[in-house]
C-alpha cells in the first residue's frame, strides 16, 4: 500500500510516520521548512477534556524523539471563572512573582513543555524521504493525486496536510473544506528573567507568550485576514498590554504567520467523502504542536481501519456554512469558556 502525504509540517510527517509503522510506503512533499528555530509550546491547561487528551498522548509520541523541557504555565482569568473542567493538576494564585494581578483576577499555575519542533520535523522529513518541493492536489474520476516537480504521483491514499493551505489546495482541486486560513502575529522581545520563565495566556487582557533563548520572548494574539497584514500600530498594542501586567519588555521585531481554523474553533482529520483515496488533516490555528502528533496518529488508525469517531472528524463538519476565522473561538484557548459565559 502506498500512501502520498501533501504537507511536510508536524501533522503531515508525523501521518507519513505512523503509516509507515502500519506497513505503508509513503511519499512526502513538504515544501520549505518554515517552523521557528524557537520551540514551541505545547499546554495541557485547556479548558475541554478532548483537547487535554490529545495535549498529553503528543507530549508522548515526542518523547520518541525529544526531550521536551517543562516551563511554568500562567493562565490569567478572572476569579469567577469555573476550573473545575481542568482536567490538570493545577494550583490558583491571588499574586505571582514578576507579574501584576487585579483583586478579582488569578493566576492558574499549571506546566508547559518547550518542544523543538523543527528539530522534530526536520528529523522525520529526512528519514521520511520528503523532498522540499510543492505539490498541488488533483482529483479525476473519483480519486485524489499529486502534480509535483511536472510529474503525477497517484497512491492507495492521499493525504492533505499542507497547513493553511489546505483549502486552497482543495477549492483548487474542485472541493470544498470547512477550513479557513487567516493571519497569526507574534512579536519577539527582550525580557527581564522573572518573565522570561513563564509561559503565559493572559485571557483578560488578550495576549499570550512564550520563551524563547534568554533573554528573547515571544508575545501576540489575534487574527487577520489572509493578505491583510498586522493592525496598524500592532507591536505598540501588545507591548502596553504586557507592560499593563507591569512586565519591562523591549520589543524587537513583528513577524506575520499563517493559520488555519474549522469551525468548532480547532483542528479537523478525517475522510473526505467525495474522493475514495483522500483524507484530511488541519485546522490547528496555531496549536499544531500541541495537538497535531495525536491526531495524526488517529489520521493513521482511520486509514488503517481501526479510527472510531470524535468531535475533530472531519465528516461531522463538510455541512457547515462559510465562516469568518477570526470571530471563532478557539476550543483549545480559555477564551471560548470566557465568550460562551460573557
Amino acid at each position: 500500500m502506498k500512501a502520498v502525504i501533501l504537507g511536510g509540517g508536524i501533522a503531515g510527517v508525523l501521518t507519513a510516520y505512523f503509516l509507515r509503522e502500519a506497513g505503508f510506503d509513503v511519499v512526502g512533499f513538504g515544501g520549505e521548512l518554515t517552523y521557528p528555530l524557537a520551540s514551541l509550546v505545547l499546554t495541557q491547561s485547556m479548558p475541554f477534556g478532548e483537547d487535554v487528551e490529545l495535549a498529553r498522548r503528543s507530549l508522548e509520541i515526542y518523547r520518541r524523539f525529544v526531550e521536551p523541557r517543562e516551563v511554568v504555565s500562567v493562565d490569567i482569568l478572572p476569579r469567577w471563572v469555573d476550573l473545575s473542567r481542568l482536567a490538570t493538576p493545577h494550583e490558583v494564585a491571588d499574586k505571582l512573582e514578576g507579574l501584576r494581578l487585579s483583586p478579582d483576577e488569578v493566576a492558574v499555575i499549571t506546566r508547559d513543555y518547550l518542544i523543538p519542533v523543527r528539530r522534530v520535523v526536520a528529523r522525520l522529513r529526512k528519514e521520511l524521504g520528503f523532498t522540499d518541493s510543492y505539490g498541488l492536489l488533483k482529483v479525476e474520476d473519483g480519486r485524489a493525486f499529486v502534480v509535483a516537480d511536472g510529474r503525477r504521483v497517484g497512491g492507495d491514499v492521499v493525504v492533505l496536510a499542507a497547513g493553511y493551505r489546505n483549502s486552497i489546495l482543495a477549492r483548487e482541486a474542485g472541493l470544498a473544506l470547512p477550513l479557513e486560513p487567516y493571519e497569526c502575529y507574534g512579536v519577539l522581545y527582550i525580557v527581564g528573567r522573572r518573565l522570561w520563565r513563564y509561559s503565559i495566556g493572559d485571557h483578560v487582557l488578550g495576549w499570550y507568550g512564550r520563551p524563547a533563548t534568554p533573554p528573547l520572548y515571544i508575545a501576540g494574539d489575534g487574527c487577520g485576514r489572509l493578505g491583510q497584514g498586522p493592525p496598524p500600530n500592532y507591536v505598540r498594542r501588545i507591548t502596553a498590554l504586557m507592560r499593563q501586567r507591569g512586565a519591562p519588555v523591549l520589543p524587537l521585531y513583528l513577524k506575520t504567520g499563517y493559520c488555519e481554523v474549522g469551525p468548532h474553533g480547532g483542528p479537523l482529520y478525517g475522510r473526505h467523502p467525495a474522493v475514495e483515496n483522500l483524507y484530511v488533516i488541519g485546522g490547528f490555528n496555531g496549536y499544531g504542536s500541541m495537538v497535531g502528533p495525536a491526531l495524526a496518529e488517529r489520521l493513521a488508525e482511520l486509514v488503517g481501519g481501526r479510527g472510531s469517531g470524535d468531535v475533530f472528524r472531519l465528516e461531522r463538519h463538510l455541512d457547515s456554512r462559510p465562516f469568518n476565522p477570526c470571530e471563532v473561538a478557539e476550543r483549545h484557548d480559555w477564551g471560548a469558556v470566557l465568550l460562551r459565559n460573557a
